[in-house]
């Protein structure tokens, strides 16, 4: 039997790269190729792809239109042309409207039917990619998403095409309660956990080699979070309760290993001050986007994970546990099913850094109890989490779907 053709679609662009990126990744390093052919699309080309194709992923980047907005710059100029501006509007939405969903439903439909596709794999959210699911709907082709968000809106389209998806992967319990929050049926749900196999979780760089190259010394306690700079990953938290921690800790260090997309500079530009107002310049270090972030990871004592708003997963929770590490997460979204309070970290109010910094500090003070928890934090990646159980369990949805669609 021909392996099955299964399209793979990956929908962020801002130029970041975030957990869905690896998450699917080691999914399709984990299918068996001589039953399933991969075909990953990206919107933006970037510094991952070379992974996948050095796995033998058929890899390809498609063009994504821009939205038209002339209302914008007439309402700009003032005068006649603002008026202009309130009346074109909504021409310039239905003209959006073709152009991002009935010219690239037709554009998808072809490339389904031209390149022999058995099974539409979506990356992101019922949100996203609405196209593809139409697309393959028509050329009546199965598809199914994960949901990998938490989200306090989801329009009327995806709301109605959501139950009529052949199955929506939630990545944790959370995303599936809030998707029912939002009264989304819950008939074609499936809890499926993001997956981690600890052998892949390995340094290239010696803790040593990471503290000399920023000025740390062996003796300097280090924590750290790792997430692209995003308002909504709390970093500003994290400063905030460094702040704090440096009052019993003045030699503290840590690391903000993530990339920063233009659109958040901003955001970044306010940390960069905040920083500046506490005085720790010499505490608190961007490290830009990493591509082992286990080299910093393992250098820290404690691992940070400080999201303000619910956190569907936390891919890097699963990664600090792999190494070992005792966490310290915000109370909210999925960290709890992850993270079991006294038992492998501690979790705090969101965007609370007074509690934050004292979980960092009495890890910190009490090293043989952290060493413990990041020891029963490994335990439970395992036995929970691991990417041995993450394909399986997509892998007999797909053979279910299949043979459900071919009966």
């Amino acid at each position: 039997m021909p392996a099955k053709r299964i399209l793979y679609c990956e929908s962020n662009a801002d130029g970041t790269i975030g957990g869905s990126f690896f998450s699917l990744l080691f999914l399709i390093q984990g299918l068996d190729r001589e039953r399933y052919e991969p075909v990953v699309i990206f919107y933006k080309d970037n510094s991952l792809i070379p992974s996948y194709r050095a796995s033998g992923i058929d890899t390809r980047v498609l063009e994504k239109p821009l939205p038209w907005n002339f209302v914008r710059s007439l309402a700009s100029a003032g005068g006649i042309r603002a008026l202009c501006s309130r009346l074109l509007w909504p021409v310039q939405k239905a003209l959006n409207v073709g152009r991002f969903l009935l010219m690239p439903v037709a554009d998808k439909y072809l490339y389904l039917k031209r390149n022999h596709i058995d099974l539409v794999h979506l990356n992101n959210s019922i949100i996203r990619n609405n196209d593809w699911m139409i697309a393959a709907r028509l050329a009546g082709i199965p598809c199914l998403t994960h949901e990998r968000g938490i989200n306090a809106h989801y329009p009327q389209l995806s709301r109605w095409l959501a139950p009529r998806l052949d199955a929506v992967i939630c990545i944790s319990n959370a995303v599936a309660n809030n998707l029912r929050s939002k009264a989304i049926p819950d008939k074609n749900f499936q809890i499926i956990f993001n997956g981690l196999d600890p052998a892949n979780v390995v340094a290239d760089e010696t803790d040593s080699e990471i503290r000399a190259r920023y000025g740390i010394a062996l003796s300097d306690p280090v924590t750290g979070m790792v997430g692209n700079i995003k308002e909504w990953k709390g970093q500003k938290s994290v400063v905030l309760a460094i702040a704090r921690v440096k009052q019993h800790f003045p030699d503290i260090r840590c690391f903000l290993v993530g990339d920063t997309a233009d659109a958040d500079q901003p955001y970044r530009d306010v940390l960069e001050q905040l920083i500046e107002e506490h005085g720790l310049q010499k505490n608190i270090i961007f490290t830009g986007y990493q591509t082992n972030v286990a080299n910093f990871v393992s250098t820290m004592d404690v691992v940070i994970h400080s999201s303000v708003l619910p956190e569907p997963f936390g891919r890097v929770l699963i990664e600090a546990m792999a190494l070992k590490k005792p966490l310290v997460g915000a109370r909210d979204g999925a960290v709890p099913e992850i993270v079991l309070e006294g038992e492998t970290g501690f979790t705090f109010e969101p965007d609370n850094p007074d509690e934050m910094s004292a979980c960092i500090v009495s890890l910190l003070q009490n090293p043989d109890q952290a060493k413990t928890m990041g020891g029963k934090g490994y335990q439970r990646l395992n036995e929970h989490f691991s990417i041995g159980s993450n394909v399986e369990k997509t892998r007999l949805l797909y053979d279910e779907i299949l043979a459900r669609r071919s009966s």
